[in-house]
C-alpha cells in the first residue's frame, strides 16, 4: 500500500463520479470515478496535471508551488489520478464485472475523455495548460491532439506522444517478472495469496531504468540519505512500485505500451497528421539521459508540428528520467525557467 506523509494525509481530495462512460474498447461503465485535488483560486487560469506511472494526486512530479512558475497564487491547478493508478477507478478498487483481472484495457484517449468530463463539471471552458511528467506527459500530448482547441499550452516533461519500440521492450521486462509469479493466476489472485514476489520483481526490473548509468556510477543515491545501493533499492523500489497492486501495474503498463496520440478516429493512426493537428503552444522537455523516452524522439515530435507550435528544450542532466520530477534543484530550476519563458513569449506575441 502507498504510504503518505501526515501532510499528504491531511490534503483534501475529491471524487468525481463519471456516470455513464464508454471506453474506447467498447466497454460501458456506470460507477467509475476520478479522484482529484485542487490548489489555487478557481477563478484563476486552470492547469490540469495528470499523474504519472506510480504517481499520486497527493504529490506532484511537475514542479507546482508558490516557489515555482506554476504557482497556486497565479493558477488553479487540478491534480487528477489516472485510471489504473490505484486512486481513480482501477482493477484494485472496481466492483464486478470489471474487478481485478477483468478490468478492461484503458487507452490514453479514455484517460483524457474522463478528465475532460471532470473539467466540464468544474465549469472550465478552456484550460490554460495541461502539464505532465512521464505518463502524465503522454496524457498531455493526447490532450493536445484530442482536444486541440481546449488549452493554450501543453508542457510534456520526460514523456512522449507514442510508445517507441524500445520503450515497449523495456516494459516487457518488469511485466513478465510479475506474470511469472505463480500467485498471479491470470490476475485472479486472492488477498491471502498476493503475487508479492511478482510486484517486487516488477519494481526491481524497473529500477535500473529510472536514472542514468552515470547517476548510479556516481552513487547519487548516497546523497539522498541511503546507506548503500541495497538500502536504496529496498526503500525506493521495493517500498514503492513493489507495494502496488499487481493488476493496477499491468493496467498502467498496457496503457503505456499501446499509447499513440493518433489512435483516435480523427487520425486513424496517421501520426504525422496528428502532430500537425496540435494547436496549443507545446513545450517538449525530455532529458538527454532518459532511458524511457529518448530525447531524439522529442525533437522529432516538435519537427512534425506546425511552425511556432512546438519548442524543444531538453534537460541536460545525469538524473535520467527523474530529471523532470523535481529530483534535484538544478533541473527543477531549468524547468521553472523554461515554463516562464514559454508563458512570457506567448504574452509578448499576443
Amino acid at each position: 500500500m502507498r504510504k503518505f506523509t501526515p501532510e499528504q494525509e491531511a490534503m483534501t481530495v475529491e471524487k468525481f463520479e463519471l456516470g455513464d462512460f464508454k471506453l474506447e474498447c467498447g466497454a460501458e461503465t456506470k460507477d467509475w470515478f476520478l479522484m482529484y485535488r485542487t490548489v489555487g483560486d478557481p477563478k484563476s487560469p486552470a492547469i490540469l496535471k495528470p499523474t504519472c506511472f506510480g504517481g499520486t494526486i497527493r504529490g506532484s512530479d511537475v514542479a507546482v508551488g508558490t516557489e515555482h512558475t506554476i504557482s497556486p497564487e497565479k493558477y488553479f491547478v487540478i491534480f487528477v489520478g489516472m485510471f489504473g493508478g490505484s486512486e481513480s477507478s482501477s482493477p484494485s478498487n472496481t466492483s464486478a464485472p470489471f474487478n481485478g483481472g477483468n478490468f478492461p484495457p484503458i487507452s490514453l484517449a479514455d484517460q483524457v475523455n474522463a478528465q475532460k468530463k471532470l473539467c466540464d463539471s468544474l465549469g472550465i471552458k478552456k484550460l490554460h495548460t495541461v502539464a505532465g511528467f512521464s505518463m502524465g506527459a503522454c496524457q498531455a500530448f493526447q490532450w493536445a491532439v484530442q482536444y486541440p482547441d481546449y488549452m493554450d499550452f501543453v508542457i510534456a516533461v520526460c514523456g512522449s506522444s507514442r510508445c517507441s519500440p524500445h520503450n515497449y521492450v523495456f516494459l516487457e521486462g518488469p511485466k513478465n517478472a510479475l506474470l511469472a509469479d505463480q500467485n498471479f493466476k491470470g490476475g485472479h489472485y486472492t488477498a491471502d495469496a498476493l503475487p508479492l514476489l511478482g510486484t517486487k520483481g516488477f519494481a526491481r526490473a524497473y529500477s535500473g531504468w529510472g536514472f542514468s548509468s552515470t547517476w548510479y556510477r556516481e552513487q547519487k543515491f548516497l546523497g539522498l540519505g541511503f546507506k548503500d545501493i541495497d538500502d536504496y533499492l529496498a526503500q525506493v523500489w521495493d517500498g514503492g512500485l513493489g507495494t502496488t497492486d499487481a493488476n493496477d501495474l499491468l493496467c498502467l503498463t498496457r496503457t503505456w505500451q499501446t499509447s499513440n496520440v493518433s489512435n483516435i478516429p480523427a487520425y486513424n493512426g496517421d501520426f504525422e497528421a496528428a502532430m500537425k493537428g496540435i494547436k496549443a503552444r507545446t513545450l517538449v522537455m525530455p532529458c538527454t539521459t532518459d532511458q524511457y523516452f529518448e530525447a531524439e524522439a522529442g525533437e522529432i515530435e516538435v519537427s512534425l508540428m506546425n511552425p511556432g507550435i512546438g519548442t524543444f528544450k531538453p534537460i541536460v542532466s545525469i538524473w535520467g528520467h527523474q530529471a523532470g520530477a523535481q529530483s534535484n534543484p538544478v533541473d527543477t530550476k531549468f524547468f521553472n525557467e523554461a515554463v516562464a519563458e514559454l508563458y512570457a513569449s506567448a504574452e509578448t506575441k499576443a
